[in-house]
């Protein structure tokens, strides 16, 4: 189980607003997102995006275990025969943190970036075999059909969560909810 005190959205949303002006003033002074001037926005984006997200997950490797973590068919399959399974970031993370950066210098405020992350970050497990296919048909480009342009299909598997004493959070199968005693009134400023 994640602690509570640590990496809370508000103070994630925080530090994304920091990490995407410094991006910028990179580019501007001419260095580029794969030297790494968009890395600690990259970085933040995943954490609030699991911490949104997935509540109680404590860390992104344990998604297989998240009650509805997405799977396709194979991948499921796969998990439960004990293979190997990877995860994928259904809106490619790069792209995303360029859509959430350019949500920051738009001036959104803390509650609607809160419900763009929640709305855009999506993960799904997949075969290696899927993985390579999606990514050699679109491996960098945000597409609402991208999955289904690879031939895959992902739906939740209700399972239990390993908790550390405590009940198994509930999710519901849009991902869509409000963790970690995170709501809208934390972001009146």
């Amino acid at each position: 189980m994640a602690s509570p005190g640590k990496y809370q959205p508000q103070k994630l949303i925080e530090m994304f607003r920091l990490a995407a002006a410094l991006r910028n003033k990179m580019l501007e002074g001419g260095f580029t997102d794969n030297g790494g001037a968009i890395h600690s926005a990259e970085r933040i984006l995943n954490l609030l995006g699991l911490r949104l997200c997935f509540p109680g997950l404590n860390h992104i490797n344990n998604l297989r275990n998240h009650p509805n973590a997405l799977f396709s068919a194979k991948a499921l399959a796969a998990h439960q025969a004990g293979e190997q399974v990877f995860i994928e970031h259904i809106s490619p993370h790069r792209a995303l943190t360029r859509l959430a950066i350019e949500q920051v210098v738009a001036g959104v405020s803390d509650e609607d970036f809160a419900t763009f992350v929640q709305a855009h970050f999506r993960l799904a497990l997949l075969t290696r075999a899927e993985t390579d296919r999606l990514n050699k048909i679109n491996r960098s480009k945000i597409a609402h059909d991208r999955l289904q342009a690879a031939g895959i299909t992902v739906e939740p598997f209700n399972h239990a969560m390993p908790s550390a004493g405590g009940a198994t959070p509930t999710v519901p199968p849009n991902n869509s909810f409000e963790a970690d005693g995170f709501a809208a009134a934390q972001f009146q400023r």
